[in-house]
């Protein structure tokens, strides 16, 4: 109820009663910049432009809604339309697959062939982008809300995207809820689609993205900014960039409560009902097992046979067990009490079967071995290194270094991803991360575009 109020109040009539409380010289909820690099967003961001450059994979940017994804595509659109050639679908185009069809036919020129049936367009604008790759541009199709499509037609352009040469043809790029997962029928061993996830924002990642607006608005941080106000706008926006634009000028007019004080109070005695029914049933079960083991010891000391007296006589045998009165009289006798049993048969324990060996897993052979190493001989280098791409295929790392072959320092490695072969490619051997940010930016103009990633070798 709380923020539907605030929703039914707009900008126009919140923002001038901040303005007189606060002082504020612009709506802080407004600014689009700076780009919000906190909460794996910096990072998502930077996912997505190495792998629609030189990725072999389907993208899925996936969140809950208002998570940020429109406002990532953007910035990637806004930092790397100068070496990709991006295209978003519009949502008129997937209704059908005779809509998608002409939208992708509009952006091929109608350089698709003959007239065909709408699918196999598709398949062919695929296979049509590939070429886009060898006059230096990339394409790549943006499909936000994906998860309002029709699930066919999202199907029908992922295999329509893993039919064709997948390092050179156009990139598809799912932005959605995480229905999208299921809508294209992924699963934890699908290895043609690399889903990026955003997650809600936690009260210190608010405090970050608020921080500097208010300030550039003019606004107090400390008074805006406050621990109590910070946990309302937290808890009333659950980590969301659009309710969190909603709710905060409210929570800023103190126009809301704390969520807890709005909440009913339930009654003591209904926490305790569950629990209580289940210590009575636990004491009845206790007493009924109780009573069925002092029965059975009971019957058991009833029916317990005594003990047979067996004599034993130690001295000279005789013929009657009395001695004559002319023998001197022998021995005493001892009587020794003991209960008759039967010896038990002793089984012998059978021997363990020996456990079969393991068999050896079947070797990797590069096809390239000259510039192959094994992951472990790169780790024991030590140092930094750069990565210039990485990828499912051993396909797409051979192309990179054939197609650089000028660079004598190159090589790549067969790692592992979800349990499938991943393929990396590095670029020398540096002492530190200045050195290898220095050689990052010598490489060629192509290469610089896509960002190459300097990592530590030891956390490969």
């Amino acid at each position: 109820m709380t923020e539907e109020r605030l929703s039914s109040l707009d900008g126009g009539g919140l923002f001038p009663r901040l303005q007189q409380r606060y002082s504020l010289r612009a709506n802080p909820l407004e600014m689009e910049t700076p780009f919000f690099p906190d909460a794996m967003r910096h990072h998502a961001l930077e996912a997505l432009r190495h792998l629609c450059g030189f990725g072999d994979m389907a993208l899925l940017l996936t969140g809950a809604a208002g998570a940020g994804k429109t406002r990532i595509l953007a910035e990637l659109v806004r930092s790397e339309s100068s070496r990709l050639d991006f295209h978003r679908i519009p949502a008129a185009a997937l209704t059908s697959t005779q809509a998608l069809a002409r939208d992708l036919k509009v952006v091929a020129r109608s350089n698709l062939g003959p007239e065909d049936s709408p699918r196999n367009l598709i398949y062919h604008f695929f296979r049509w982008s590939e070429s886009r790759v060898r006059k230096g541009q990339r394409m790549v199709l943006l499909i936000d809300d994906a998860d309002r499509a029709p699930t066919e037609l999202l199907r029908l352009i992922l295999s329509a995207y893993l039919a064709s040469e997948r390092g050179s043809s156009a990139v598809p790029v799912f932005a959605g809820t995480d229905n999208l997962v299921q809508m294209l029928g992924l699963d934890d061993a699908s290895t043609n689609v690399h889903q990026i996830h955003l997650r809600p924002l936690t009260k210190d990642e608010i405090v970050a993205y608020l921080e500097p607006r208010v300030h550039a608005a003019g606004g107090k941080t400390g008074e805006l900014l406050s621990p109590a106000r910070v946990s309302k706008i937290h808890a009333l926006s659950q980590g969301s960039f659009a309710r969190l634009k909603r709710v905060t000028p409210g929570v800023w007019l103190d126009m809301v409560a704390s969520p807890s004080a709005s909440r009913p109070r339930t009654v003591p005695w209904k926490r305790f009902l569950w629990p209580g029914l289940a210590l009575i049933l636990l004491a009845g079960s206790w007493w009924f097992v109780s009573r069925q083991y002092d029965e059975a010891v009971t019957e058991e000391a009833v029916k317990a046979p005594e003990p047979v007296r067996k004599s034993i006589t130690i001295g000279p045998e005789t013929e009657s067990s009395e001695p004559s009165p002319d023998e001197p009289a022998g021995e005493p006798e001892i009587l020794l009490t003991e209960p008759v049993t039967e010896p038990e048969a002793i089984q012998p324990e059978p021997e363990p079967e020996p456990e079969p060996e393991p068999e050896p897993e079947p070797g990797f052979t590069p096809a390239d071995p000259e510039h192959f190493a094994a992951i472990d001989q790169i780790r024991a280098r030590g140092g930094w290194t750069i990565q210039l791409v990485a990828g499912n295929l051993e396909q797409t790392a051979l192309n990179v270094i054939s197609s650089y072959s000028e660079l004598g320092d190159l090589v790549y490695t067969r790692g592992e991803r979800q349990g499938q072969p991943w393929f990396m490619v590095f670029y020398g051997e540096f002492p530190t991360r200045e050195a290898a940010n220095a050689a990052a930016s010598g490489l060629p103009e192509e290469l610089t575009s896509s960002s190459p990633w300097v990592r530590p070798v030891d956390n490969l």
